[in-house]
């Protein structure tokens, strides 16, 4: 086979320079169609290098592979007379001589894979050159005033990304022994943490019992009604999360697995914040860990031992690697792209992994499309599937905040089902767990009888009950059974932990 010109070059006598075409080698998509009509059974090497149709840059080569591999799966032969009844209506197209001919020149079938792995090269150059077009296009563009040099980077570090992973999702079948490996790491992973955890550890007992931690690859929706905490759970588990990484590396000795990975029930953590800025994200942390009233601290309404206790507390968080990205509404490709760019920064500089990422919320996100403008459903049906995909390529869970419909207040159990999720089909079938966040102290207090009757009696008997308490209510569990989890809700701090025992309660505040 020759292989040392894949570049072609047009010949012009009237020009004093020479075009060059983009790399393809016609020769080779000849030889390997002839191959595999000679003998339908070298698909299988064409598939192992993940080549299709499209790859191919004579687009009719590319048409005749695809109807070869279409007549494969489905059980029949792909022959000659076969194939030519596809082209019998093209008039400019002589299909018996063409076809004799690519058998008549095919390859050889022991170099059959080397032939398409050359074809799926030189389609992977023209997408690399198309994406360089792109760049220099959008560059030099200055019409576009909404649209910055780091926009530019981000859609081409995304195209990049995409080439890169190009056939990925038709990688085939996978033996049982590389699962079963992959099963036993993750089992000794659990058995090594200090925890016991297969995934990582959110923080609060129960619910990792209940969960198993968070697990590699999983997407997690977390929703709630506006006031129920559900960006102060993500946020405390979050920073749970990234604090017990970092207490780990702090350790005189850091165990790591047969990869080098460090072992730890927490991780390094991206918090994609849509709504709220860095700062308010930061001081509602650090005010969370500091036992003092974020509101108090804007307002400067503190004494000068609480200003130096929060100094040193703001000391000692420093080195918690929690990062946090506070662009507002955020294309979901975008998201993606900048996780894998931390991922890889992280991976390069720190040779730390990036562990969980969380989105807060779902419906402030966006499509880059814009195909689905007057379809919300469908639009959020592709952010949910990218945050899928991004979980999976990046094998970490991914938290995705969520808000519920209004519906939820008119009923009198105000307990979330899986139906109030807003947009709720996509959401609830790419979703491998759906948590609800539920307070009932907050509809109690917000329905008071008049004082002195009986039912403010039992108004107060009630408020007494479910005074500090939050629910957890697991509806969709895709590796276990669905649960409820009690814990402990401090909204002064806006502060989750696990459930006070022995009767104990936070002091109310009035």
């Amino acid at each position: 086979m020759n292989t040392s010109t894949p570049y072609l070059v047009n010949e012009d006598e009237n020009s004093e320079t020479n075009t060059l075409e983009l790399p393809h080698n016609i020769e080779a998509e000849q030889q390997l169609l002839g191959a595999l009509i000679r003998n339908n059974d070298l698909i299988e090497k064409c598939n192992n290098t993940r080549l299709s149709g499209e790859h191919f840059y004579n687009k009719l080569h590319g048409e005749i592979y695809e109807k070869i591999n279409k007549s494969l799966s489905t059980g029949k032969t792909a022959n000659i007379i076969f194939l030519k009844t596809f082209f019998e209506n093209d008039e400019e197209f002589d299909s018996d001589q063409y076809f004799e001919q690519l058998v008549i020149n095919a390859a050889p079938g022991p170099a059959i894979e080397e032939y398409s792995s050359l074809i799926y090269d030189l389609a992977l150059r023209r997408e690399l050159i198309n994406t360089a077009e792109f760049l220099q296009h959008s560059s030099f563009d200055l019409g576009q005033e909404d649209i910055t040099a780091n926009d530019i980077i981000e859609e081409t570090e995304n195209k990049l990304f995409q080439i890169e992973v190009s056939g990925d999702a038709e990688q085939g079948f996978e033996s049982f022994e590389k699962t079963l490996t992959e099963s036993l790491t993750t089992i000794e992973s659990a058995y090594q943490s200090s925890g016991g955890l297969a995934g990582l550890s959110t923080g609060f007992k129960d619910l990792d019992k209940a969960l198993g931690g968070l697990q590699k690859s999983d997407l997690i929706i977390l929703a709630g009604r506006p006031a129920m905490g559900k960006t102060s759970l993500a946020t405390n588990i979050g920073f749970n999360v990234a604090k017990k990484f970092s207490e780990t590396l702090q350790n005189d000795e850091v165990k790591t697995d047969k990869n080098g990975n460090i072992i730890s029930d927490g991780s390094v953590v991206a918090f994609f914040s849509l709504e709220m800025s860095a700062e308010q994200l930061t001081t509602r942390i650090a005010a969370e860990q500091s036992g003092i009233e974020s509101n108090e601290l804007r307002r400067g309404n503190i004494k000068e031992d609480q200003f130096m206790h929060y100094a040193r507390t703001i000391a000692d968080l420093k080195s918690v690697p929690f990062y946090i990205d506070q662009s507002g509404s955020i294309p979901i490709g975008v998201l993606a792209t900048r996780a894998r760019r931390l991922a890889r920064t992280l991976k390069t500089t720190k040779n730390q992994e990036l562990g969980l990422i969380i989105v807060d919320y779902i419906q402030l996100a966006t499509t880059s499309s814009g195909k689905y403008r007057d379809s919300r459903v469908q639009e959020v049906a592709e952010i949910t599937q990218g945050l899928k995909s991004l979980a999976k390529d990046l094998d970490i869970p991914i938290i995705a905040l969520s808000q519920l419909s209004r519906q939820v207040e008119s009923r009198d159990d105000k307990r979330p089902l899986l139906s109030d999720l807003r947009e709720s089909g996509a959401i609830e079938q790419d979703a491998d767990i759906v948590m609800f966040v539920y307070r009932d102290e907050y509809y109690l207090q917000n329905n008071q009888p008049p004082p002195g009757t009986e039912q403010h009696t039992s108004w107060l008997a009630r408020m007494d009950e479910v005074h500090g308490k939050a629910e957890v209510l697991i509806r969709k569990h895709r590796h276990g059974p669905t649960s409820n989890v009690q814990l402990q809700f401090e909204e002064r701090l806006t502060k989750f932990s696990d459930l006070a025992r022995e009767n104990y309660l936070p002091e109310r505040f009035e």
